[in-house]
C-alpha cells in the first residue's frame, strides 16, 4: 500500500514540477521516491530471510 501512495505523491509532485517548475514540488518528488525505494528495498529483505 505504501508503494503505491509514494508512486501516486511521485506522480503528481512530478507532474506539479511540470506545470509549474516549482523547485518544492521537485523535492516532494524526490522525497517521495526516496520513500518508495525504502519500501522496495524493505520488501526485498523480508523475502530473503
Amino acid at each position: 500500500m505504501a508503494i503505491f501512495l509514494s508512486a501516486g505523491m511521485f506522480a503528481f509532485s512530478a507532474w506539479m514540477y511540470l506545470e509549474t517548475g516549482d523547485w518544492v514540488a521537485m523535492i516532494f518528488a524526490l522525497g517521495s521516491l526516496a520513500y518508495g525505494g525504502y519500501f522496495v528495498s524493505g520488501l526485498k529483505c523480508q523475502r530473503s530471510d
